[in-house]
């Protein structure tokens, strides 16, 4: 069942800057096409009063993207006039939110419409239902996960210039709940999109077993450099659709691993 996103302005915490920031033009732009493609609303918010309009993306490129305008004139107006705009929208059951310097009265498919420039950041703000156990690169825990690579990612696979290979990698978790994994891979290593969805992962749970799921990208994060100079990146992915048996074993892995540590004396 989909749940009903509130469409207001959330603050930003610290941990929202670390956790919830998509500054990758690339990944801004898709998330917000998505948006955009799907037709879903949006509030735009303007002035110190916060008041806002209904609205929806009505298309993008690289430099900005068009907005349907207020119904009034007066509405209209004053949002021409602002210099903070706040965009609140969703994306997969999950809560956008933007903020841009100006919005510019434009013609768009031949009705008025307000041209905003694309903003150079953007907030996946999903509230965490469940908690999150930080795991050591000692645990191996492992996720494995079938990507689709084009011959010029994968040259050791024999195919023509119009044919992609599906290879499986291993990735290693850096933290797990009941609700989803991160994973750590060398930044730009894949092409990760937040809003991918990859099915039939398989991850090994130590001591307890394998289970299958599909997870889809939810954020994208740049940790601190390795060894080698090269940069890591955590993957915030989210399970989707587990069934009770998954989800059983979910959380006895958690909760062996809390009893643990917590014999252990180590904070959870």
């Amino acid at each position: 069942m989909k749940k009903n996103i509130p469409l207001t302005i959330e603050n930003i915490t610290d941990a929202d800057e670390k956790e919830c920031r998509i500054s990758s033009a690339k990944q801004v732009e898709s998330v917000l096409r998505q948006i955009a493609e799907s037709g879903t609303n949006a509030a735009l918010y303007y002035n110190p009063k916060r008041e806002f309009i209904m609205t929806t993306i009505l298309d993008l490129d690289e430099d900005g993207m068009w907005v349907e305008k207020g119904l009034t004139a007066t509405e209209n107006h004053r949002i021409a006039e602002s210099q903070k705009l706040t965009l609140v929208s969703s994306n997969h059951q999950v809560k956008v939110q933007f903020v841009v310097d100006s919005a510019s009265s434009v013609t768009y498919d031949g009705r008025p419409a307000f041209f905003m420039p694309m903003p150079t950041s953007i907030y996946r703000l999903q509230r965490r239902d469940y908690l999150r156990l930080s795991l050591s690169t000692a645990e191996h825990l492992r996720c494995h996960i079938n990507i689709a690579r084009s011959p010029e990612e994968n040259p050791a696979v024999d195919a023509t210039p119009l044919e992609t290979s599906v290879v499986e990698v291993e990735l290693p978790a850096s933290d797990i709940s009941g609700g989803g994994i991160g994973l750590i891979c060398l930044e730009g290593e894949f092409d990760f999109v937040p809003g991918e969805t990859y099915s039939n992962c398989q991850i090994e749970l130590p001591d307890v077993g394998t289970i299958h799921v599909s997870i889809t990208i939810k954020n994208l994060i740049s940790l601190s450099r390795n060894r080698s100079g090269k940069v890591l990146q955590r993957v915030g992915c989210e399970f989707m659709d587990i069934d009770g048996q998954t989800s059983g074993k979910l959380q006895r892995f958690i909760t062996d691993k809390q009893r643990q540590m917590a014999a252990n004396g180590l904070m959870l």
